[in-house]
């Protein structure tokens, strides 16, 4: 493999020295240069890799020589060599294009650390740049198919929701009699169309939603705090018009006062509208949709929730394989559905690191019962914390975590907000942090964000957010906000410990 080639730019005659002799020692091939001009003549002139600059030096400095190299020469990876007691940041040296830096005076273990670093970087990205070569027909071949098939999906779903629709509305009034008196055989035959018709329109509600889970995009879920009273209410009122439609009632027996899940809300919507719709489907008119809870699973870390009806049953033989895609149970003749939404239904509730099974004797109706998680801190962990932390150390990613409370310097203790001053907060961290960041409120004291950030940006962000609440008037007067933030790799040597100490910074009040 070819020698990296460094050139070393500093107008003291010492220091250019000592680092061209750190590089040599290291193994790379080490070029020097005593001002910026004289390097950029250099650089206009050989190739070089990897460029290592001073900061201050006269005529023209190391912020303006990395700004022109970055121009001239994007490839060359740069580390910038900051004087001891200056007030550069990684920030600034960023700014100007540099990839790291090193404060002087450093030692021959440290700038094989960074320029290992940087070499590795260069690696990557030099396969990177390979294989997207490599891959570039294929992608837009991928490209082109999956284009056509997003076309396809999209126009058939449309040529076949319009006529559809339409032959709906014209049955619908042929059964109100806007058509004229219908006989008994009329209305029987016009009967089974218009339910047939509803059944085709949810199969291809369902296969698109199934689609969506295939290709992956489906399950990337994104955890939340929510109250389960209001999603059920989501729910139901999209199921509002199938209700009155069938004289089918919903009862809603949750208790207003459970406490909060920690779920992807939008996905919960739809295993509530799925295991409603699947209870409307084989429910008699007249019969009932029933939401309720069963307690707490062993652990009390899960809720166990219950989707109850009053309809035929499912045949025992039939019972271990309503899950299954695209089964269909014949034991009494009658068609079970697609089977795709209750397939999509277990694998939103798994995603969740839940289970979900069906309990049915014909006949006497059928109920699935179902975990969620509830916000606590071994969900937080075990949903949040763990995935987000092996993301980050597989994609070599900076992991933070912020934790914001509230506290009363008079009583000298952590304070409560009220309702309103909650609403206010909780809205006001939403329109401060990126949409891919994670925010989990407790109840009304404390606040923990989540985000792929090193430690000196997330402190900028606790450091923000302190100012907006406080200055905002987010917050009541005297009110001070307190943040501490943790950060991995930067403040400790292993994921373990890490864990260690987010479970020392996380609590319920």
């Amino acid at each position: 493999m070819e020698k990296e080639r460094i050139l070393i730019v500093d107008d003291e005659a010492l220091i250019l020295d000592m680092v061209a002799s750190y590089v040599s020692h290291i193994g790379f091939e080490a070029m020097t240069a005593k001002n910026g001009k004289e390097a950029l003549e250099r650089l206009r002139n050989e190739p070089f890799t990897i460029l290592i600059s001073d900061i201050k030096m006269p005529e023209m400095d190391g912020f303006e020589l990395m700004k022109t190299v970055r121009n001239e020469f994007p490839d060359i990876h740069m580390i910038a060599m900051t004087g001891h007691g200056v007030s550069y940041t990684f920030t600034d040296v960023v700014e100007c294009g540099a990839t790291d830096y090193v404060p002087k005076p450093f030692s021959l273990d440290e700038m094989r650390a960074k320029l290992n670093r940087v070499v590795r970087e260069r690696g990557l990205l030099r396969d990177l740049k390979q294989k997207s070569m490599e891959l570039e027909k294929a992608n837009e071949d991928l490209k082109r198919l999956d284009n056509l098939k997003s076309i396809f999906v999209s126009s058939v779903s449309h040529e076949l929701r319009t006529p559809l629709t339409v032959i709906k509305e014209f049955i619908s009034l042929m059964l109100e009699g806007h058509a004229g008196t219908l006989t008994e055989d009329q209305r029987e035959y016009l009967g089974i169309a218009h339910r047939n018709i509803l059944r085709l329109t949810n199969l291809i509600d369902t296969l698109l939603d199934f689609s969506r889970i295939e290709s992956g995009k489906g399950l990337q879920l994104k955890f939340e705090p929510a109250r389960l009273m209001e999603v059920v209410e989501d729910a139901s009122l999209t199921l509002a018009h199938v209700f009155e439609e069938k004289r089918v009632t919903l009862e809603n027996r949750l208790d207003p006062d459970i406490p909060q899940v920690l779920i992807d809300r939008n996905r919960l919507v739809e295993v509530l509208i799925n295991l409603i719709n699947n209870g409307i489907k084989f429910t008699p008119t007249g019969g009932r949709i029933t939401i309720d809870t069963k307690g707490l699973t062993e652990k009390r870390d899960y809720l166990k929730v219950v989707v109850s009806d009053t309809g035929i049953g499912i045949p025992p033989e039939d019972l271990p394989r309503v899950f299954d895609r695209f089964y269909q149970g014949q034991s009494t003749g009658i068609s079970m559905g697609s089977g795709l939404g209750l397939a999509i239904t277990k694998e939103i509730i798994e995603g969740h690191q839940g289970s979900i099974q069906a309990e049915s004797r014909l006949g006497s109706g059928t109920s699935f019962v179902f975990t969620l998680p509830l916000l606590g801190v071994n969900n937080i962990f075990q949903l949040l914390i763990q995935p987000m932390l092996e993301e980050a150390e597989k994609d070599e990613l900076f992991f933070s975590m912020i934790r914001v409370k509230f506290w009363d310097p008079k009583m000298k203790r952590e304070m409560a907000l009220s309702h309103d001053s909650w609403g206010s907060v909780k809205y006001a961290l939403q329109k401060m942090v990126r949409s891919v960041d994670t925010i989990v409120p407790f109840p009304n004291s404390l606040i923990y964000i989540f985000s792929f950030i090193d430690e000196k940006l997330a402190r900028e962000i606790g450091e923000r957010i302190e100012v907006k609440l406080t200055q905002g008037g987010y917050v009541p007067k005297g009110t001070e906000v307190q943040f501490k933030t943790y950060s991995y790799p930067q403040e400790v040597g292993s994921k373990e410990e890490f864990l260690k100490g987010c479970r020392q910074l996380i609590k319920m009040e």
